[in-house]
């Protein structure tokens, strides 16, 4: 979606919203429109997945109101069954169904839509528009505001299409920290995403803005008794991914091997008519410390799916690097996004929409790090651990193997150690110390860790690059854990029955050994990241070194702290591979936004 928005009488050029449209084509390569109105105007890319006919497209208009939107809305049919009962419909859009719901409820619909979506709509006879996002942010949308006017879109690149913008460093010195930039701020400084779970309303008549937040995670009362989280933890999942098998088209499903693709793959194979298509990735020539290919194909067979599995290698990867950094939009550096990349570019060949299980390690405690911040609680009047530092280091650490995993593992957690709850979890999530901030995190409980990751880690990294990802390739990605009443559920339940000193993800465990072999559900997470280290010893030094900026990479972070995290990669066999990929992000993606930047 896109839109351009004038403060005052000037009427917006057809073209300009055309150019943005045209450079979001990827995102919805199956037709476009533009609506203009005075001040006004509207553009619209369409995927099309619910009501392939004509009678879908976008912008759509109602009388005297207009919607661009993107997105699913998994509950549509159900409101409309109950909120229009005699009313003739033009389509069987969940499209319309917003819209009409919008001119019948006003923008209080907001709580009653399950699904993920960022729209725009425009009440012509009132003068408003009304920009909305989804609970979690699974769909993107990004503002840009000046004295002049204010542009919308769900990529940066379309905005960026009709005005350039300054450079927002202090929010490139938080990605080069955490490798993604935490919502509202962007890497420039006039663009901004809009925060999930809110809406924006702006009176053009006297351009008041009022920002407001929709929905909060209603904790109900404690789920403390196992049986009970597992059942009411599987009967919301079980319908999630019912809800979200609604399409005209073919859906497949991610198949990593790990719990969470895994249990959506046993719901998804439960509830189609046909042969569910299955998907995962795999790395040419390495050690199986990065193939989870076997765990992958068990699942498959035993719930009768027909699995597809892709390799890549190295240079698949190096080839495509300045495409992938195209896409993102931002600076991402994530290891994960290579693997989003290919396994969307190879699913696309099959089907138009795959079920995805992210989500299920923010809700339910699946991280290392989860782990080690309740242990850090015991350890915390310990930091003298701290002087063992230095030998831990002689050892070597990596994500090459297991035994040099354990040890950066151990030596992670020994120098995240503080003086607070807070300042122990920001030492763990940073790569590089340039900002101490405030992450309101007041305890050590998992709760409020896993809170916080929601709302950053998996809203501002996860989400945005896995649609950033697909996207690119035209496919949709959809995330049965972020249903809402599956995560109201998942805060609800007792932190122990999550995560403890010697388990991550009891509950979901438990609940996947029902119908997984427990040597898959039991055994040690991988991940879905990419073997990034293997690669950069690979590659050499200079030929890594060369795809670094150190020019303009400079204005941002002190160009001695990129030389020492190279000597000590190189010359020193300590894992500083993440710290590198940062660094050659930012250099690409500043290339290619270069002509984008206003110098100060």
């Amino acid at each position: 979606i896109n839109g351009i928005i004038y403060k005052d009488s000037r009427k917006i050029k057809k073209e300009d919203i055309e150019i943005m449209n045209e450079t979001l084509k990827h995102r919805g390569p199956d037709d476009k429109g533009v609506f203009l109105h005075k001040n006004v105007g509207l553009g619209h890319t369409r995927l099309s997945i619910i009501d392939l006919s004509r009678n879908g497209h976008q912008p759509m208009k109602i009388n005297e109101y207009i919607i661009v939107y993107n997105g699913e809305i998994y509950n549509f049919k159900e409101l409309k069954k109950e909120y229009f009962k005699n009313e003739k419909f033009l389509s069987n859009t969940d499209t319309e169904v917003i819209l009409r719901l919008f001119i019948k409820y006003g923008i209080s619909i907001l709580s009653k839509l399950n699904g993920m979506f960022a729209f725009c709509i425009y009440d012509i006879k009132k003068g408003k528009i009304y920009l909305a996002r989804d609970r979690f942010g699974i769909k993107p949308l990004y503002l840009y505001e000046d004295k002049e006017k204010l542009i919308f879109s769900s990529e940066i690149k379309a905005i960026l299409k009709i005005t350039k913008d300054y450079l927002n460093k202090e929010a490139l010195k938080q990605f080069f920290q955490f490798h993604y930039i935490f919502n509202p701020y962007t890497p420039f400084k006039n663009i901004k995403k809009l925060t999930p779970s809110s809406y924006l309303e702006i009176d053009l008549n006297s351009w008041n803005t009022v920002n407001k937040t929709y929905y909060q995670i209603a904790e109900n009362s404690e789920i403390t008794d196992e049986k009970t989280a597992i059942e009411k933890v599987e009967k919301i999942l079980e319908n999630s991914v019912q809800k979200r098998l609604i399409s005209d088209v073919e859906i497949g499903c991610f198949l990593s091997g790990g719990v969470d693709s895994s249990l959506i793959t046993v719901f998804a194979s439960k509830n189609v008519d046909k042969q569910l298509k299955t998907f995962s990735i795999t790395f040419k020539n390495l050690n199986n410390f990065f193939d989870e290919s076997e765990y992958a194909k068990a699942v498959s067979k035993k719930y009768g799916t027909k699995h597809f599995e892709f390799s890549i290698n190295f240079e698949d990867v190096f080839k495509n690097l300045e495409e992938i950094i195209y896409h993102l939009d931002e600076p991402l550096a994530d290891t994960s996004i290579f693997l989003n990349y290919y396994i969307s570019k190879y699913t696309k060949g099959y089907v138009k929409v795959s079920l995805s299980g992210i989500g299920g390690d923010e809700l339910f405690g699946g991280y290392n790090r989860h782990q080690a911040f309740l242990i850090a609680k015991r350890l915390k009047y310990l930091r003298f651990l701290r002087s063992l530092l230095s030998k831990i280091e002689i050892l070597g650490t990596g994500r090459t193997n297991r035994l040099k995993n354990y040890i950066r593992l151990i030596y992670k957690l020994i120098s995240s150690l503080g003086n607070t709850a807070d300042e122990t979890y920001l030492n763990m999530i940073s790569y590089n110390r340039l900002n101490d901030r405030n992450l309101g995190i007041t305890d050590y409980t998992l709760k409020e860790i896993l809170k916080f990751d929601l709302k950053h880690y998996l809203s501002d990294n996860l989400l945005n690059f896995t649609d950033k990802m697909s996207m690119a390739h035209s496919l949709e990605v959809r995330t049965p854990f972020l249903d809402y009443r599956l995560v109201n559920t998942a805060f609800s339940i007792g932190d122990f029955l999550k995560t403890t000193f010697f388990e991550k993800k009891i509950i979901l465990k438990k609940l996947a050994s029902k119908y997984i072999d427990k040597n898959i559900v039991y055994r040690r997470k991988q991940g879905f990241s990419a073997p990034i280290e293997i690669w950069f010893r690979q590659k050499g030094e200079e030929a890594i070194k060369n795809l670094i900026d150190f020019k303009h990479l400079s204005q941002i972070i002190d160009k001695s702290i990129i030389e020492k995290d190279l000597y000590q990669f190189f010359h020193r066999n300590k894992d500083k591979s993440l710290q590198i990929f940062s660094y050659i992000v930012f250099s690409i993606w500043y290339k290619l936004n270069r002509e984008n930047i206003i110098n100060e």
